[in-house]
């Protein structure tokens, strides 16, 4: 094979991966998810970047709350959603990875990286020591940066 038809191969990979990558940008940018609480109290919406699009309350429960019950409610109905948008972009952007799999699941499960960030068990996983004394965490498996996955965050 000659030089120009090599250029000429290897400019067509370009613009198909190109295209591939245009596709992918703009089904992220249509990508949302949204989570209700257990209660059916309210429901949280995100959008690709994890950050809150909306609150939709369902009920006037919410009123009658204490300020921490409500807070850790909405704590963890958003966080159902981002872990469901999280998966969404794993999934839409996995296909353009192509033989780095290994580094997809670096990023989105199942690697040894997940394994070693995986939460604590036992005293360890309650932020105590051998003594009883209060411990900070190590590491923190979060994949949040600002409301967005680490893969989306950038300089």
């Amino acid at each position: 094979m000659s030089f120009q038809e090599q250029l000429a191969e290897t400019m067509a990979q370009l613009a198909e991966q190109t295209r591939k990558i245009q596709e992918v940008q703009e089904e992220l940018a249509r990508t949302s998810a949204s989570a209700t609480s257990k209660d059916r109290m309210v429901t949280a919406s995100v959008n690709a970047h994890g950050e809150v699009v909306s609150f939709k309350f369902h009920t006037e429960g919410y009123r009658a709350m204490q300020a921490a019950q409500l807070a850790e409610v909405l704590k963890t109905t958003v966080n159902a959603a981002r872990a469901q948008v999280s998966f969404k972009v794993s999934n839409t952007v996995r296909p353009l990875m192509g033989a780095q799999e290994e580094l997809a699941d670096g990023f989105f499960g199942g690697g040894e990286l997940d394994d070693l960030l995986a939460p604590p068990a036992g005293d360890a996983a309650r932020g105590v020591d051998r003594d009883g004394a209060r411990q900070e965490p190590q590491a923190v498996r979060e994949p949040w940066r600002g409301g967005r996955p680490l893969w989306l965050t950038g300089p």
